[in-house]
């Protein structure tokens, strides 16, 4: 098994993992927080967290789909993009609603965004999952059975 092979999978763990412990953080403070100021922290997290999935997303869309669909079909992933894409929108439009309200009046706001965070952890979670299985070192070399092909498909990695 090549290393390349080896460090672009830990390479994208690391980076959903990341993913996965800002939601989680999301998902336990968005439903807790009561005070004007904790509410607009909050909301500036989510859209932090808005940005970091939006800017792996984007990165996805331009270089690794294109690389995976190449070799593998992955058409299963085109109706969740849309729903992520739907979704990213909703929550980001209720997460600056809470910043322009100074966190004032925001608990019926919060509450559907609680919720659209749950359906975007619905969303997000099993496609990352899915993405790790087939990036596993052991699947890739299937797929790109060369260093070579894998440098040409993700030249980033060095």
């Amino acid at each position: 098994m090549s290393r390349f092979h080896q460090n672009y999978f830990d390479h994208l763990v690391a980076i959903h993992n990341g993913l996965r412990r800002e939601l989680k953080s999301l998902l336990q403070t968005v439903p807790t927080a009561s005070q004007p100021a904790a509410v607009k922290n909050s909301m500036r997290n989510v859209l932090y967290f808005c940005r970091h999935l939006q800017g792996h997303h984007d990165l996805e869309e331009a270089v690794i789909f294109p690389a995976f669909a190449a070799v593998t079909n992955i058409a299963h992933w085109s109706h969740s993009h849309k729903e992520l894409d739907h979704t990213l929108d909703v929550i980001r439009k209720l997460a600056q609603e809470g910043i322009d309200q100074n966190g004032l009046e925001f608990d019926a706001q919060k509450a559907t965004l609680f919720e659209q965070l749950e359906n975007l952890s619905d969303i997000v979670l099993p496609h990352l999952r899915d993405e790790e299985d087939m990036s596993k070192p052991e699947e890739t070399i299937k797929l790109w059975p060369t260093e070579r092909d894998m440098r040409r498909a993700f030249p980033w990695m060095g």
